[in-house]
């Protein structure tokens, strides 16, 4: 019976957060959309050999305008490198996994300082979750846009790629698992479980 409770609450606390954290605001995208720009900015900032990225404010709080380019490539007349634009949803890219991280650590069960070890590290793994999702998401990019001279697959390459895009990068659901993983990666211990197993077997 108290295990029952102990879940409900956790269910309903994990709920409560989401759906607050979810809420159509402003606010959030333009806080996480500003987060995700810098520090993907650096992170692909150098691209491949010869190639860079650049994430900027999109039209919308919740998205990102991209451009990929190559240095190596021909210069126009005005200056400028020629770059393929692609426009993404920092909302469901990065934030709706990082705040159902936020959400599962903090309605867990377990003492806080436990929490805050779980949400700092949880944090610095999602977001490289997430930023693995876009390189393969710019691999793929660059391999549909071959004129930007940054990808030479193989055949077999090109279908591991296309596998990778269409399992981690286009699905939204796919990366909610790893997420979940994570998740009880970073709050639970072994003891935990044990211990659990322990008052089961005297029931």
């Amino acid at each position: 019976m108290l295990r029952s409770k102990t879940l409900l609450l956790f269910l309903l606390k994990a709920l409560l957060i989401y759906g607050f954290l979810s809420l159509p605001l402003s606010f959030y995208d333009e806080t996480y959309g500003n987060f995700y720009r810098k520090v993907a900015g650096r992170t692909f900032e150098k691209f491949r050999e010869t190639g860079f990225v650049r994430f900027r404010e999109g039209k919308e709080p919740s998205s990102t305008r991209v451009n990929i380019g190559n240095h190596e490539l021909a210069h126009r007349s005005d200056g400028a490198i020629k770059t393929a634009g692609i426009d993404i949803n920092t909302r469901y890219l990065g934030y709706i996994p990082t705040i159902l991280l936020i959400s599962l650590v903090v309605a867990s069960p377990v003492p806080w300082k436990r929490k805050l070890f779980a949400l700092v590290a949880g944090l610095i793994l999602v977001t490289l979750l997430i930023l693995f999702k876009q390189w393969i998401s710019l691999l793929w990019r660059c391999d549909q846009n071959p004129w930007l001279q940054l990808t030479d697959f193989t055949d077999h390459g090109k279908k591991a790629l296309a596998y990778a895009y269409n399992f981690i990068s286009v699905t939204s659901s796919s990366i909610l698992y790893f997420v979940v993983a994570i998740w009880l990666l970073v709050t639970f211990r072994a003891a935990d479980f044990k211990g659990e197993k322990a008052a089961n077997q005297k029931n």
